[in-house]
């Protein structure tokens, strides 16, 4: 119990230290996009419409990343339920960076991590730091 505290807690850090980094309006609609996950499965944001998201925006460079993915690992195990979704989104230039950060992560993550090389999709919200965690509705 004492962990999943923790792990809320340094969520919420992030949700609030990143408070006003990502310039989208409250009650709009978010852009959709598609990526290949690092399971080579294709999937678009819109695929999930009906389900509430939470997008994570991370780096293997980055500290407050790799302190931060524990975390999000733990609070998507401890919150399995088919109304709600997690995607990591990954922006490393270098694809043997961000696989080697995630071969030395136990447990290994359930949710989808999209590999954004060529970091396409963190322009469509705005995206100025890492780490950022975006929440989007159900509709």
């Amino acid at each position: 119990m004492r962990r999943a505290l923790k792990y809320t807690f340094i969520l919420l850090l992030t949700l609030f230290v990143n408070k006003g980094i990502c310039q989208l309006n409250i009650g709009s609609s978010a852009p959709d996009f598609t990526g290949k996950t690092i399971k080579s499965k294709e999937i678009k944001l819109s695929d999930y419409t009906g389900k509430v998201v939470l997008i994570d925006f991370w780096a293997s460079w980055c500290p407050p990343c790799r302190q931060e993915m524990p975390a999000l690992i733990d609070f998507y195990d401890s919150h399995k339920n088919p109304k709600f979704e997690l995607i990591a989104v990954n922006i490393d230039d270098k694809e043997e960076n961000m696989q080697h950060f995630l071969d030395n992560l136990f447990p290994e993550p359930e949710f989808p991590i999209i590999a954004d090389h060529k970091q396409k999709i963190p322009p469509l919200f705005n995206i100025q730091a890492m780490p950022t965690t975006i929440f989007i509705g159900k509709k």
